[in-house]
């Protein structure tokens, strides 16, 4: 069966290519195993190893290891890492590089995509999202959630708009906007893991 195009980035061959390219290239400094990546991007084994053999002929990432124990990692000194990397960020960037800055905000105890961006995380065709949508639940400290989407607002060349709620107001509150809220796609972000970051420094190369 032909796997679909990616709707958030359709140039690319397949949802399994973007899944596994985004992942890497957009934690650059992290190593992961065959397993990891299965995991993380929700691509059967099989096929991670076929898409990351033929990333690695590509050029875009790095195989170390014996057979059994795989090491994969972007190889961050191609010459189109700095290129094809900017493009991901954009593109469909938001889910790693915010686990990345909220995993070190204390007091949250769940945080999700929602809105445009999560559409096309789910797979929903439309039009480029545009502003990224936020949703943080528990006590943390708004102004540290703030600094985080303010730093991940520069990286995109987007607005992230964080709405924070306590977990009982997120779980009991009938406003008509949470009760939407709840049937529409979230992306749920991963928070016990801290991400390489991805700075704006590494991006444009320097």
């Amino acid at each position: 069966m032909t796997e679909r195009r990616p709707a958030l980035l359709p140039l690319l061959r397949s949802e399994n290519q973007l899944r596994l390219l985004a992942t890497l290239l957009l934690a650059p400094e992290r190593t992961w195993t065959m397993n990891e990546l299965s995991h993380t991007t929700g691509v059967p084994q099989p096929s991670v190893s076929r898409e990351v053999a033929r990333l690695r002929q590509a050029g875009v990432v790095r195989v170390e290891g014996s057979r059994n124990n795989r090491q994969v990692s972007a190889e961050v000194d191609s010459v189109i890492f700095p290129e094809l990397q900017g493009l991901l960020l954009k593109t469909v960037g938001p889910k790693p590089v915010l686990e990345t800055g909220l995993s070190d905000v204390a007091g949250i105890e769940s945080a999700f995509i929602y809105g445009s961006w999560a559409r096309r995380y789910e797979g929903e065709a439309g039009a480029p999202p545009g502003d990224i949508d936020l949703l943080v639940v528990g006590t943390p400290k708004v102004d540290a959630v703030y600094d985080v989407t303010e730093r991940a607002s520069a990286q995109f060349g987007r607005e992230v708009n964080p709405t924070v709620l306590t977990k009982s107001e997120w779980e009991a509150s009938s406003e008509g906007f949470l009760e939407q809220l709840r049937r529409s796609p979230l992306v749920s972000l991963d928070l016990s893991y801290s991400h390489a970051p991805v700075t704006v420094d590494a991006i444009q190369g320097s």
